[in-house]
């Protein structure tokens, strides 16, 4: 992410976890982060332009951490404990964030609205991964609930680190929950429990996970077409990028789309400082590297 760019989202995080997120002006993002008012209009359209583009950073760096984890092939229990430490220490680390948050009840239009929708999907899936790992297919008809009650665990302890100010040990919580996960689990086998909730009780969007990618990239798809049409930019170069967005999509329905042909095509967006954000997160999406 451009230094410039990156320097005005941590600003107004600081900002808004001090003042909240009504009560802070652009003006001042702009003064704490050292640059000019104009400035903070290259890389965003207005204050909800920003505020998603805060919640999508926050997301994006969790989901790397996570990755990072994940990349070093350890086993399914070790794995997840590992990634609850990371979870818990980034969550800790902007608390203030989420608290602003909470407090505010921020729902700032319809973009801000989708990114937290993705990260409770995404979590969900997650969660979902590393309980089949770990229990394996014994769990199958008790797996929505096993999830509902992993998380009930999960956001138990981190509402109270972010709300109470409550310190958690991260090298002690990830197997202390595992621990606790087990024997809700062989109580539930013990005991042949029925589930309380099934798959056919849950929203279609938590069953389909196939179909999250494809949900996520025609919402990005939408939002360049608008941002596209609200840009000063020449007919001739406006209609190029266009088309540029067409073969993204045509590359998307492919079997295998390919990276190298993405990464091309993200390029022609390198120099639009409006449109980074999305196309950040169409790299997040194919799994590529913008090219600098």
């Amino acid at each position: 992410m451009n230094e410039k760019k990156l320097s005005l989202l941590l600003a107004g995080m600081k900002l808004f976890a001090q003042k909240g997120y009504h009560q802070t002006s652009i003006q001042e993002i702009a003064n704490e982060a050292g640059v000019s008012k104009g400035a903070f209009y290259i890389y965003f359209q207005s204050k909800e332009d920003f505020i998603t583009t805060v919640f999508s950073h926050f997301y994006t760096q969790i989901k790397e951490k996570m990755s990072e984890v994940d990349e070093k092939k350890q086993p399914a229990r070790e794995s997840l404990a590992n990634q609850i430490a990371v979870l818990t220490e980034y969550i800790a680390s902007y608390k203030d964030l989420i608290t602003m948050h909470l407090r505010e009840n921020i729902s700032i239009g319809e973009n801000t609205d989708k990114i937290i929708k993705e990260m409770k999907l995404q979590n969900f899936y997650w969660m979902k991964d590393k309980i089949t790992a770990i229990y394996g297919s014994k769990l199958d008809d008790l797996l929505i609930d096993t999830i509902i009650q992993l998380e009930g665990l999960l956001n138990g302890y981190l509402k109270w680190m972010v709300i109470d100010n409550i310190q958690v040990d991260k090298n002690e919580i990830g197997p202390f929950i595992i621990r606790r996960l087990d024997e809700i689990v062989q109580g539930m086998l013990e005991k042949e429990e029925k589930p309380l909730l099934s798959a056919a009780n849950i929203p279609d969007t938590y069953r389909y996970e196939q179909q999250l990618n494809q949900v996520a990239l025609d919402d990005v798809i939408a939002g360049i077409g608008k941002k596209l049409n609200d840009l000063n930019l020449d007919i001739s170069k406006k209609a190029q990028l266009k088309k540029v967005v067409e073969t993204i999509k045509e590359e998307a329905v492919k079997e295998e789309p390919s990276p190298i042909i993405i990464q091309g095509l993200l390029a022609h967006f390198s120099a639009i400082p409006m449109l980074q954000l999305e196309i950040e997160q169409l790299a997040d999406i194919f799994n590529v590297e913008l090219l600098n």
